[in-house]
């Protein structure tokens, strides 16, 4: 299996990097920003970038590490399982610590109280009214509990809040999927049937999502376990894996596909979601959160990775070599380090 280099994605991360930006920034900090609701929807779906990073992670890591071994059924990784383990957790740990000693100061002097650090229970961030958020401080074995958690990666398995440094949670996510990666990339290799796979995840994960719409929506621990649940946010990761051996077996006749004049429809597809998203996010709202964030937008999502991972311009040109200078500089390992 020769490893192609997919230029189109570089572009994609750097857009998606972008957009989260926004999203935790503008969107967040600037108040008037409510004042054109249309805008403040569109900046509001901004897990949409997350899911395709796990997503891309998935496709990205399987397209580097699984090797053939004699015919196209039968996968190996290119390395220990120690030495991959190794390598990424290298990647992630010394940016998460970075990060982790420049919140904590951070924390302490916004709160009310120099020192302390507050938290704000998580809930439905589509509802009207936060069920659960009065900020509150940490207590010292609260305190050092969170800390632990944060010092060995484990924090997004909290599902009440959460502390210091709250996007870093995503890293703690990508620790246990790295974790996963070695056990479930040859299975997935080996598949014969990826589409059905495929189908299979985007049920399974959709399950959760339709549990607290029908009726756990107000459940501040659900809100937790959706949002950031490592095992509940693992089909999205597996998704992607799926998507490269779904890419592998049959990438001739997806770009013939492509030449055959469906590219239209399929951007047609990926903005309708995410305008259907927004509009839902405009108008509806409550529980509708729970199914476009876990679930309804993977289909877009994979189709969106697949896209950039078809089109392929030259690689030495100004555009290529531009995107995957910015796509690394502005994505942190979450899909841009995945070098053997």
């Amino acid at each position: 299996m020769t490893r192609e280099k997919f230029v189109a994605l570089d572009w994609l991360r750097f857009a998606l990097a972008m957009y989260l930006v926004l999203f935790h920034t503008f969107k967040e900090a600037y108040a008037p920003i409510r004042e054109w609701p249309i805008v403040h929807s569109l900046l509001s779906i901004g897990f949409f970038s997350t899911s395709t990073f796990f997503v891309l992670s998935g496709f990205l890591l399987t397209h580097v590490y699984l090797r053939s071994v004699h015919h196209e059924h039968q996968f190996r990784l290119s390395t220990s399982k120690g030495m991959f383990w190794l390598k990424r957790f290298a990647s992630l740990y010394p940016i998460h610590i970075l990060a982790l000693l420049l919140a904590l100061p951070l924390m302490m002097s916004s709160s009310g109280n120099m020192g302390e650090i507050m938290v704000t229970p998580n809930t439905n961030v589509w509802g009207p009214d936060k069920l659960d958020g009065v900020e509150r401080a940490l207590d010292l074995p609260a305190l050092l509990t969170n800390l632990g958690l944060h010092l060995t990666l484990t924090h997004a398995w909290n599902p009440l809040y959460t502390a210091f440094n709250s996007p870093s949670w995503s890293l703690s996510a990508l620790m246990f999927f790295y974790l996963v990666f070695p056990f479930a990339a040859p299975m997935i290799g080996r598949h014969r049937r990826p589409i059905l796979l495929l189908a299979a995840l985007l049920s399974l994960y959709l399950i959760p999502a339709l549990i607290m719409f029908f009726g756990y929506s107000n459940s501040v621990i659900g809100h937790g376990l959706l949002h950031r649940n490592p095992l509940i946010r693992l089909p999205e990761f597996l998704a992607g894996m799926t998507l490269h051996r779904i890419w592998l077996l049959h990438r001739t006749s997806l770009r013939q596909w492509l030449e055959a004049g469906w590219l239209p429809l399929a951007l047609l597809v990926i903005a309708g979601s995410f305008a259907t998203a927004t509009w839902a996010h405009l108008t509806v709202r409550g529980p509708w959160y729970y199914l476009f964030h876990n679930g309804l937008l993977l289909p877009s999502q994979l189709m969106l990775v697949l896209l950039c991972v078809l089109y392929q311009p030259d690689s030495e040109s100004r555009l290529s070599r531009a995107g995957q200078r910015l796509g690394r500089r502005f994505t942190v390992d979450l899909c841009a380090s995945h070098s053997p």
